[in-house]
C-alpha cells in the first residue's frame, strides 16, 4: 500500500486523524447549501464534506509522470454516485473505519490497466470521518467532472485480522481503487475550479503547471 493512499485501519487513525478546518475559496458559483440538493452545479460542498475532519501526512505526487508511475489507473469522468462504502471487520465484528464509495463513470482512461474499468465504472474507496452518511454527499453531487489517480486495493487487507467488506453496490467482480491524497478532483459545471477531497489545487507541486481545472489537470496527462 502506497503512502499516498488514503486507506487506514483502525490502528493507524490515532496517527493520522486530527481536526482541520474545512477548506475554503470561491468556487466560481453559488455553492450548494450543505443541506440541499447538488443543483447549484457546484461541488465545493461535496468536496469539503467528504474531506472534513481528515488529515493525512502523504507524499505528494510531483507531476504528471510521476502519478503514471504510481499509480494503477488514471482515469477522466464524471462522478455519477456517491454510495455506501467498504467496511473494515475483525472477525464479526465492525471496526470504526468509514468509507464512502465514488462510483465514476469513465470516459476516457489517461493511463493504466483499461480492465479494471467494470461496466464502464470505476469504484473508489474514500476514507471519511463518518458524520456524513454517504445519502448526504450524493444529494450533494452535481455529477461533477472527475480526474482519478487510483492505486488498486482489490487484495488489501489492513493487518492479518482484518477484512474488508464490500458494500452491496460493487459488484464481486468489480476492482476496487483508492485515491491518491493529491489524486481525486471534482469539478461542478458552475465552477471555475477543481476541488480536492481534503487538499486544494493550490498545493500542488510546480510540476502539475499550475493546472486549477480538471480539464487542465486531464490535459497534463495528454
Amino acid at each position: 500500500m502506497k503512502t499516498n493512499i488514503v486507506v487506514m485501519s483502525a490502528a493507524a487513525i490515532g496517527l493520522a486523524l486530527t481536526a482541520s478546518a474545512c477548506s475554503g475559496g470561491d468556487s466560481g458559483g453559488r455553492p450548494a447549501a450543505a443541506s440541499g440538493k447538488g443543483d447549484s452545479g457546484s461541488v465545493r460542498a461535496l468536496a469539503e464534506l467528504a474531506g472534513q475532519n481528515v488529515h493525512v501526512d502523504y507524499t505528494p505526487l510531483t507531476s504528471p509522470a510521476d502519478a503514471r508511475k504510481k499509480a494503477d489507473l488514471i482515469v477522466e469522468g464524471t462522478l455519477a454516485k456517491v454510495e455506501d462504502g467498504i467496511r473494515l471487520t475483525t472477525g464479526s465484528t465492525p471496526t470504526d473505519d468509514s468509507y464512502v464509495t465514488f462510483v465514476v463513470n469513465v470516459r476516457k482512461v489517461l493511463d493504466g490497466d483499461a480492465r479494471g474499468v467494470s461496466g464502464g465504472k470505476v469504484y473508489v474507496s474514500v476514507y471519511t470521518d463518518g458524520t456524513t452518511p454517504a445519502a448526504k454527499l450524493a444529494a450533494l453531487n452535481p455529477q461533477a467532472e472527475v480526474v482519478a489517480v487510483l492505486d488498486d486495493i482489490t487484495g488489501w487487507r489492513p493487518s492479518p485480522d482484518e477484512t474488508v467488506v464490500r458494500p452491496a453496490g460493487i459488484p464481486a467482480s468489480a476492482r476496487l481503487y483508492a485515491p491518491y491524497t493529491d489524486g481525486l478532483w471534482l469539478q461542478g459545471r458552475s465552477d471555475a475550479r477543481m476541488f480536492g477531497v481534503g487538499v486544494e489545487a493550490a498545493a500542488l507541486p510546480a510540476g502539475w503547471k499550475r493546472a486549477e481545472t480538471v480539464d487542465q489537470l486531464s490535459t497534463a496527462f495528454k
